[in-house]
């Protein structure tokens, strides 16, 4: 019975926590105007998210880790929105940046794709000098995901997206598993993490 009513009490503060990171997402994009997700539905023990139509450059990396190909990634694309473009000029680009991760058998893989959005005002990003970096229109999305509020390593950045996967994938939800995105909304930590839903 003990067991019981600690794991509903875990379950119950994990929900609480959820939330709270929720609330911080949503709060922090009225505040600042960064893109976060224009609809955010809580399911079970994860949320669906819908994505708007934003700009974004971005480019692929090599790397050993998530953190290496973000940092990687983030120099080139801080050189292009510093006047390392076609134009010379500064591209003004907002929250969320972040990366997305390929996986195979559903082990993460050491290739990634890091991007960073860019403001809607800019209606026609130049293009970057550097032809490792691309500008998209990237389409409305919806993603299954979790958002989280605290800074951690990259074991648990994986064992995040491998117990998503699982919990996904026991829920018999429709998604693509060969890749997950992480969306980084600032410096402290807060990011959403998510896999692309399928089938609308």
């Amino acid at each position: 019975m003990l067991r019981i009513v600690l794991t509903v009490c875990v379950l119950f503060w994990n929900q609480l926590a959820a939330q709270d990171a929720v609330d911080k997402v949503i709060e922090l994009c009225e505040q600042n105007d960064c893109l976060g997700p224009a609809v955010i539905i809580e399911e079970k023990n994860y949320v669906e998210m819908e994505f708007k139509v934003r700009q974004k450059v971005q480019t692929e990396v090599d790397a050993v880790d998530i953190e290496s190909a973000v940092a990687i990634g983030l120099e080139k694309l801080f050189s292009y929105a510093r006047c390392g473009n076609v134009a010379g000029t500064i591209v003004p680009v907002s929250a969320p940046w972040g990366v997305f991760g390929y996986l195979k058998n559903g082990e993460i893989q050491q290739r990634f794709l890091v991007f960073l959005t860019i403001v809607p005002e800019v209606t026609n990003p130049p293009q970057p000098t550097d032809p490792t970096v691309e500008t998209v229109t990237v389409p409305a999305v919806w993603y299954y995901g979790r958002i989280f509020d605290k800074k951690v390593d990259e074991q648990q950045i994986e064992e995040r997206v491998s117990q998503l996967l699982k919990d996904l994938e026991h829920d018999n939800q429709p998604f693509n598993s060969t890749f997950f995105g992480i969306a980084y909304l600032s410096t402290h930590g807060l990011m959403e993490m998510g896999f692309m839903k399928t089938g609308e």
